[in-house]
């Protein structure tokens, strides 16, 4: 996606590049055909709806959903001018728009009026972006997180509500900048993440949502473990955990303190109580597993239980048994998560070459690449393969070893390889 390039631009080129007409693009969509011309051509605005169809119609993997956001936000800010620098400090402060907007006349909002369904809009947005980063991570996605929550402050900021409506933006707000943090931290932008999960945590607390709270300061810690700083991680977990005693009916989200826990004392190399923590993880699963969840939650599965403890125990010097539980991992993930069934082939060829099993790490590595060329764009898969692609090229260059390193190497320059950092 080019820096400038506009939503009608960047919707023309999708589809010429698919030879579509527009006729064709509107039964697929699907949408008005009228309606859909005087987008292109620059005469309407594409509702978030709207682009989210045209998203999924032309597989744009969420460039159009950015872009749309984009575009809206700028059209928000150079309606009703705002001093982001204020709206950062206030919302570190923990003070609410209500507060803004009783400070005296000067300060009272003059922007449109917020009803519950633009602040339901915030929560469905979040829910859209986990759904489309479980399938292709979050490289191309994270523009449109921030774009959208930044919606969510202008709300705060400008617009005119109730206290309960109020509550709501917080509420889909404090979701957006959640979101925006795991998009940005899978694209490598580890300063972005934190930032994000931090005001998250702001807004959560701001409105008592233990939900957030608990979500934040989980992928706070998962961070921490990703950048090689476990007991940094503990200190999160912890926090997580207390939080938990506030009342939430978050079906899962109990289980993720216990498996960064868990990932923390593996790289502490304490197999006991990783055991411990993942034997908790899997206790809350099971007592869960028949209740509805929301789309960040919806990850949380045997398999991908599977695919942590895998991953712990490669850590811990067990290459054989995690091979089995990330083999097992991966069989139970499909196309929609397609980004954590790269990422267990990934971690899976690296079980393999502990264990010595050359063309077995071949293979799963080729897999994860095949995820990365269909559809899939993570910095956190693509490290962990330049990790494997490292130690494969330790071995003579010839078989099956050399077919994937020419094959990797072919399409290294699409990666930026400062981001190549610790692997998670």
């Amino acid at each position: 996606m080019a820096e400038s390039e506009s939503f009608k631009d960047a919707l023309r080129r999708m589809r010429g590049a698919r030879g579509l007409s527009l006729r064709e693009l509107s039964r697929i969509a699907p949408l008005d055909p009228g309606h859909l011309s005087k987008i292109e051509n620059g005469h309407r605005t594409p509702t978030a709806d709207v682009a989210k169809a045209l998203d999924r119609a032309l597989q744009a993997r969420g460039e159009l959903v950015t872009l749309a956001h984009l575009e809206r936000s700028a059209r928000a800010r150079q309606a009703v001018p705002f001093d982001p620098m204020r709206r950062r400090s206030l919302l570190a402060l923990g003070v609410t728009a209500t507060a803004i907007a009783s400070a005296g006349p000067a300060n009272k909002p003059h922007g449109p009026k917020i009803g519950i369904a633009d602040a339901r809009e915030l929560q469905d947005t979040a829910a859209w972006l986990y759904g489309l980063d479980y399938q292709h991570g979050g490289a191309t996605l994270w523009r449109a997180a921030k774009a959208a929550a930044q919606d969510g402050h202008d709300m705060l900021e400008n617009g005119i509500y109730g206290e309960v409506v109020e509550r709501q933006i917080i509420k889909g707000t404090s979701r957006l900048q959640m979101c925006a943090g795991w998009l940005a931290f899978d694209a490598g932008r580890h300063d972005l993440a934190r930032s994000c999960y931090t005001e998250a945590l702001a807004l959560a607390r701001q409105v008592g949502d233990a939900e957030v709270e608990i979500h934040a300061l989980s992928n706070l810690a998962f961070q921490a473990n990703v950048l090689g700083r476990p007991r940094e991680a503990m200190r999160f977990v912890e926090g997580a955990i207390r939080a938990e005693s506030a009342p939430h009916d978050q079906a899962r989200l109990p289980a993720i303190p216990h498996l960064r826990r868990s990932v923390a004392l593996s790289l502490s190399n304490d197999r006991t109580g990783h055991e411990k923590a993942m034997g908790a993880a899997r206790k809350i699963l099971d007592r869960d597993h028949d209740k509805p969840a929301e789309e960040w939650c919806s990850f949380l599965s045997p398999a991908e239980l599977d695919g942590v403890e895998g991953t712990c125990l490669v850590e811990l010097g067990q290459p054989k048994r995690a091979g089995i539980l990330l083999e097992c991992a991966i069989r139970a993930l499909d196309q929609n998560y397609a980004r954590n069934r790269a990422l267990y082939r990934a971690r899976l060829a690296r079980a393999r070459l502990d264990s010595k099993l050359v063309d077995g790490a071949v293979e799963a590595a080729d897999a994860a690449l095949d995820d990365l060329d269909n559809q899939v764009a993570s910095w956190r898969v693509e490290s962990e393969l330049a990790a494997v692609a490292t130690r494969l090229a330790r071995f003579p260059h010839d078989g099956p070893a050399k077919d994937f390193l020419d094959r990797y190497h072919s399409r290294s320059q699409e990666f930026d390889p400062v981001r190549r950092e610790r692997r998670p």
